[in-house]
């Protein structure tokens, strides 16, 4: 299997806009990147249980139908398997509550979601020198067997 056949980045989200906007600006700014959309946590671990290869990166989103980004952030980082997939919530919520808790069930980073295509631009940028430059393709070549 080459990097190129496999998911570095699981984007969750049930706004099937933002999942477009998004992976367009992923396919721009960092093309060698594979995204896996998802449409809410239950999806998540799902894909994460059946996955060849676990991803570098998960964006998630808080507000989901079914599980929450929360949910699904406590479960994730229960799973000693998954400690080093970075989890980074992008989410509408700028509630520093909701970011207290997601930081301290063990996100990465929390990130409120851009009002704009160029802000949306900065913050792919912001993710991949963060959690993906020069670990994308290296990334994608691990397995989640043990």
């Amino acid at each position: 299997m080459t990097p190129l056949d496999t998911d570095c980045v699981f984007l969750v989200d049930d706004d099937e806009d933002d999942r477009f906007l998004v992976q367009q600006v992923f396919k721009q700014l960092s093309p060698e990147c594979q995204i896996k959309s998802l449409f809410n946590g239950e999806q998540l671990i799902n894909a994460l249980a059946t996955a060849a290869v676990l991803p570098s990166l998960i964006l998630l989103d808080l507000n989901m139908p079914f599980m929450s980004g929360m949910e699904a952030l406590r479960f994730i980082r229960r799973e000693p398997k998954y400690q080093s997939i970075a989890i980074v919530i992008l989410t509408t919520s700028s509630n520093p509550f909701d970011q207290q808790q997601a930081l301290k069930l063990g996100a990465n980073d929390f990130i409120t979601k851009p009002a704009d295509i160029k802000g949306l631009n900065k913050v792919i940028l912001q993710l991949r020198q963060n959690w993906l430059l020069g670990n994308c393709i290296t990334s994608c070549d691990r397995s989640t067997q043990p």
